[in-house]
């Protein structure tokens, strides 16, 4: 099972930050506090069946029309929805259509301020551009709210937009409860099996998108949203598999792209083997980053010897899976959860002291916060659903490639990556298996030039996990017109999480289409990392939301007294604002009344 490249889900602006710096400002000054819910089976995350309607051209496409965000944290937010009609089959525009979910963040700016709509993708293949904006929208920097209307969507199939199907959420959770890297001809049958079924149930739930599902069908998408907007030329931020997007619409439409902002790129010509390899080596070189600046904190959980107890947990795990106990019942944690858990965290490095604390957690016999990082991976929700976004990047990525290895071939890719990269070459080797018996034809992406477009802006990270920065330079080659642009950090892309020279060179592109220079890198702003945990990475989001330091700590830490330490995490990590939101209304009224 792949571990990336998954949406951009940062603590930073995170969802229930956001929650919690409107609670505790609104509790704080005296106003009544209602009830705020995230559920992702809001109103908002309604599934829209795709309606037999005709369709004109996308230069022909009528304005949206904007309305209030049924979603409580993206109305208290300001934020408005709107949705959008577009082809199932971009070649046939007067042909059957399925409805795009579009969220907007309206420009803060004067008339003569505003450029127009800056459009953007969060990853995935399956990421909603509506959670995304809902969370990060308050983490822009104001030039670009004056400049541009935000606007995101979930791409066709995912989410909010007419949402693909395929195992239900009982078989989903019993194929994770199995073995995801088989080492046996009994692990490898039953893995093909789950395979099969997991097919069947993508045909028999999802057909009508199931031939349309590629980035190029997606990329066709993005500009009917350009022509609906109004914008005459496309303005666009993309992450992670965001990059793909943004690099097929330039090769398709580059004489409608105004700016192309790549942040995290995926390859533009790799195989599905090469990729697995590239991404289980940048998660053992982040790895190993973790492992040196855990072992030099005297705050980190793991210390002095990270690795050791890394290693040590692994063979435990891998010899005898422990059961754990969690709000949503008893889970075998294994070696493979395991590894997905320790691989989220390395995505973002305000994450790092939470792993540790979780590894030690499991040695002293708990797991709940492994859990909690693997949830946040794979979509599962605090109730024990899934969220879409495994069937929509599963069926994404082989309608992507023409590439159909047999289990065989699978099985001989995973023994080559687990040799270059052993703690995470397995399960990402026996990625490879995901399009194995796909009943569909492929889309593949177009070789990828760009010719025609403006200059595209590629951000690489050095220590990027999921999307190594050997792929930010293939991207760069392989545009006809491109300047990359390098983070000298670690974790997942780097545009508001990079620091100033980062987000300033990305900010001045946009609004002013002038590139870095050739060469440009930005240092690792993250030199003093912290392995303090969630506690005090919420609270120094809470602060620089507005809220006195006091007035924070006295709020998180009665939290985490009522509740525990470990039921703190959770409700963080699982975004799980409901019930985190009762208590922090509570704390704030008791800390503004006692002064703090």
């Amino acid at each position: 099972m792949s571990v990336a490249c998954t949406p951009v889900r940062t603590l930073r602006g995170a969802t229930v930050v956001l929650a919690l710096v409107t609670l505790a400002s609104s509790c704080s000054l005296g106003n009544s506090a209602e009830s705020t819910s995230a559920s992702k089976d809001s109103a908002q995350r309604t599934e829209s069946s795709t309606a037999q309607k005709s369709l004109p051209p996308s230069s022909e496409q009528q304005p949206l029309s904007w309305t209030n965000c049924a979603d409580d944290l993206a109305a208290a937010a300001g934020l408005e929805c709107a949705t959008l009609q577009v082809p199932i089959d971009p070649a046939s525009p007067s042909g059957p259509t399925t409805e795009l979910a579009l969220i907007r963040q309206p420009s803060t700016g004067s008339a003569s301020e505003r450029i127009g709509s800056l459009v953007i993708n969060p990853g995935g293949p399956g990421g909603s551009g509506l959670e995304f904006l809902t969370s990060a929208a308050a983490a822009f920097p104001s030039e670009l709210t004056d400049a541009f209307d935000l606007v995101s969507f979930d791409p066709r199939g995912v989410a909010a937009s007419s949402p693909v199907r395929c195992l239900d959420d009982a078989a989903a959770e019993e194929q994770l409860a199995g073995d995801l890297s088989p080492d046996t001809a009994e692990e490898l049958s039953k893995a093909v099996a789950d395979q099969k079924q997991f097919l069947a149930s993508c045909r028999s739930n999802s057909a009508e998108l199931l031939t349309h599902m590629s980035t190029a069908d997606v990329a066709a998408d993005l500009d009917q949203i350009r022509s609906a907007l109004g914008d005459e030329k496309l303005t666009y931020l993309g992450f992670s598999y965001g990059t793909a997007i943004g690099a097929v619409y330039a090769t398709l439409y580059p004489e409608n792209s105004r700016a192309l902002v790549l942040d995290g790129s995926v390859s533009p010509k790799s195989t599905s083997e090469e990729e697995a390899l590239a991404q289980a080596q940048g998660f053992e070189n982040t790895l190993a980053n973790f492992v040196s600046a855990c072992n030099a904190d005297k705050g980190c959980a793991l210390g002095p010897d990270a690795a050791a107890k890394i290693a040590a947990t692994r063979n435990e795990l891998n010899k005898k899976p422990v059961q754990v106990v969690t709000p949503s019942g008893t889970r075998t944690l294994g070696v493979d959860l395991f590894d997905i858990g320790l691989a989220t965290a390395l995505y973002d490095t305000s994450l790092w002291g939470t792993a540790a604390e979780a590894i030690r957690d499991i040695n002293s016999g708990g797991g709940q916060l492994i859990f909690s990082l693997v949830d946040r991976q794979l979509g599962r929700q605090p109730d024990g659903s899934f969220d879409n976004s495994s069937a929509a990047q599963s069926m994404v990525s082989c309608a992507d490639s023409t590439e159909r290895p047999t289990a065989e071939q699978s099985q001989q890719a995973a023994e080559r990556i687990q040799a270059a990269a052993p703690t995470f070459g397995q399960a990402l080797g026996w990625a490879t298996l995901s399009c194995l018996g796909w009943p569909m034809a492929a889309n593949p992406l177009p070789e990828i030039s760009g010719k025609g477009s403006p200059t595209v802006l590629v951000v690489g990270t050095l220590g990027d996990p999921a999307t190594p920065y050997a792929w930010a330079e293939e991207m760069t080659a392989a545009l006809e017109s491109a300047v990359l642009l390098t983070y000298e950090g670690d974790g997942h892309t780097a545009f508001l999480r990079g620091g100033p020279c980062v987000d300033n060179a990305v900010v001045t592109y946009l609004i002013e289409l002038t590139v870095p220079k050739v060469g440009t890198r930005c240092p690792n702003k993250e030199q003093d990392l912290s392995f303090g945990g969630l506690r005090d990475e919420v609270v120094s989001q809470l602060v620089e939301g507005g809220l006195p330091k006091k007035l924070a700590e006295c709020v998180i830490d009665g939290v985490i007294k009522e509740s525990g330490s470990a039921e703190f995490n959770r409700m963080v990590l699982e975004e799980d604002v409901e019930k985190l939101s009762q208590l922090v209304t509570a704390q704030t009224l008791g800390c503004a009344s006692a002064g703090d």
